[in-house]
């Protein structure tokens, strides 16, 4: 049986498999081809898509979580940083919410 340590990194890769599929049924329902590295799955790019005009996305897929700040009232989103080679390979940050709402930036 899992301890809890194990139980909360199941946890984790889970939601990010979910964030990944979401993400990827949005891009195909806006006319997008999906493509999902297999062989380098901890790389910097979790999936890339072409649509029919040869526009390149590559994502790195994030759950989108939020939190409300010191002295705010409304909830606003946890931004994740690139990492340096995300940005010299112009990899976008897809958020994604778990009704499959989606909002990429390049932040």
């Amino acid at each position: 049986m899992p301890n809890d340590s194990q139980t909360g990194s199941d946890n984790r890769l889970s939601v990010g498999a979910l964030c990944e599929l979401r993400l990827a049924d949005w891009l195909l329902k806006n006319n997008y081809w999906v493509f999902s590295p297999i062989v380098n799955h901890d790389g910097p790019i979790d999936l890339v898509a072409v649509n029919r005009d040869g526009e390149i996305l590559l994502l790195d897929s994030k759950a989108d979580n939020k939190r409300v700040n010191t002295d705010r009232q409304k909830p606003s989103r946890i931004y994740r940083p690139r990492s340096k080679l995300q940005k010299k390979l112009g990899v976008r940050i897809a958020y994604v919410e778990a009704d499959g709402t989606v909002s990429i930036t390049d932040h």
